[in-house]
């Protein structure tokens, strides 16, 4: 069960799913967007309330994702979320009788642990997303926790979730990003000067995190550098850009939405993104070093802050540092190749498979 906040959530969904099913082909799998599902409307405006609340409101944003932040979810905003978005859900419940629940999305982890709660009798996992356990994912009805890193499983035993019901796994990601292909074949596939460096940029499912400043920025490197520009799902920032004259060159490639961003990471040197839980997981087991741009308050500034922290990325705190790296990265690469040999070191950590193996045996218990 997931939720359509964003793109992450689902694709971790997605990408648990492909690894299950892998290891077990006889496991029958559903994806299900809750919310979507349940109350199509009342999420849809939900949605559209929290992009503009946390692009446009950052501040009230912030304040709000902080209030009670290290505090398990109450049951009194259980059954609000519950009230708005899942009231139908012993309907769902009773058509496909889960042996197992699996949440990669905090309101649906939420909905589920309340159910128990009430007595409905189901396992359950839950995913989390993002590299901070914020108290609204904590729910002591949840029997398996899998967590991004050690601090993220600190946090939620501070709040009472027991060492034995959480595993560090890393975010899941889709089998395709573990499989790292030749570079230069990999550049030709996608139409790509092999003898060119590459910066990718990405702002995540909805093109957030300040693509055309970013990309104006590039744009002056474009006779030394490849340029990948993918604007996920929002298509009026990509009209934008190709109209942008500075944009139209050869070295400068203009995405939508792709299926095929391991391929896109793959081909790159540099990622210039804000730091989603997902995004940030990909870069790091496809090796590529980060450079992170206007995070979102909230969940992704405590993103940012982790990988900062552990020597994985760079915050770039204005245009000004976009061009030093690019500069770095053309010219003088050895602090980006510091940040490429301090990802290479902190994939030896990561093993997707222990959560997969975990789910399938507690699945069978």
């Amino acid at each position: 069960m997931s939720e359509p906040f964003g793109l992450g959530h689902t694709k971790v969904a997605e990408g648990i799913a492909q690894r299950i099913s892998m290891y077990d082909s006889s496991i029958d799998i559903k994806i299900i967007e809750l919310g979507s599902v349940l109350k199509p409307f009342v999420t849809s405006v939900f949605v559209h309330s929290y992009q503009k609340l946390s692009t446009q409101l950052p501040s009230l944003w912030r304040r709000l994702y902080h209030f009670q932040q290290h505090q398990p979810v109450s049951t009194s905003l259980q059954s609000f979320i519950y009230q708005l978005f899942h009231r139908k859900i012993e309907d769902l419940l009773e058509q496909y009788n889960p042996d197992l629940v699996i949440c990669t999305h905090p309101f649906c982890s939420s909905t589920v642990a309340r159910k128990k709660r009430l007595g409905f009798d189901v396992k359950q996992c839950t995913i989390l997303t993002d590299c901070y356990a914020h108290g609204i994912w904590v729910q002591p009805e949840v029997d398996l926790y899998f967590v991004p890193n050690q601090d993220v499983k600190n946090q939620i035993m501070n709040m009472g979730i027991s060492s034995s019901q959480i595993s560090v796994t890393g975010i899941p990601v889709d089998p395709k990003f573990s499989i790292n292909d030749n570079k230069h074949q990999v550049k030709k596939r996608l139409n790509l000067n092999e003898d060119l460096p590459t910066a990718l940029i990405m702002g995540g499912g909805l093109g957030l995190g300040g693509i055309p400043k970013i990309a104006q920025t590039l744009s002056k490197w474009k006779e030394q550098l490849q340029i990948i520009i993918c604007t996920g799902t929002n298509d009026k920032l990509k009209k934008s850009l190709l109209e942008n004259e500075d944009l139209q060159h050869s070295n400068i490639k203009i995405l939508g939405y792709t299926d095929h961003v391991n391929e896109w990471m793959q081909a790159s040197d540099l990622l210039i993104t804000k730091p989603g839980g997902l995004t940030c997981f990909e870069a790091i087991f496809k090796g590529v070093p980060l450079l992170i741009y206007q995070p979102l308050f909230g969940h992704e500034e405590e993103n940012c802050r982790f990988f900062v922290k552990h020597g994985l990325a760079i915050k770039l705190s204005d245009e000004a540092m976009i061009d030093d790296y690019i500069y770095k990265l053309l010219y003088d690469p050895e602090d980006i190749n510091k940040v490429r040999e301090r990802i290479e070191q902190f994939q030896q950590k990561l093993d997707p498979q222990r959560s997969v193996k975990s789910i399938v045996d507690f699945l069978y218990q």
